[in-house]
């Protein structure tokens, strides 16, 4: 499982690498505790990259703070 943390383009590159970062996490840990075993799971925090939506409205900006999750096949 893949879960890669995005931010909108407010603030520092570092603080929000570790925003995003957070994000991925805490959406990690609602997977373990679930049950999804801790070690099929990796984070990435992305920060403002790759936005899906214009930065320059309130709306986009929203769009743009989002956690993505993909499953990959296992190996």
């Amino acid at each position: 499982v893949n879960v890669v943390g995005y931010t909108d383009s407010t603030g520092s590159k570092d603080l929000n690498m570790r925003l995003s970062q957070q994000r991925a996490d805490s959406v990690a840990s609602a997977l373990i505790t679930q049950g999804v075993a801790a070690n099929r799971i990796r984070t990435t925090g992305m920060g403002p990259a790759n936005p899906i939506a214009s930065n320059s409205t309130a709306e986009g900006k929203a769009q743009n703070r989002r956690v993505e999750i993909t499953l990959s096949p296992l190996q």
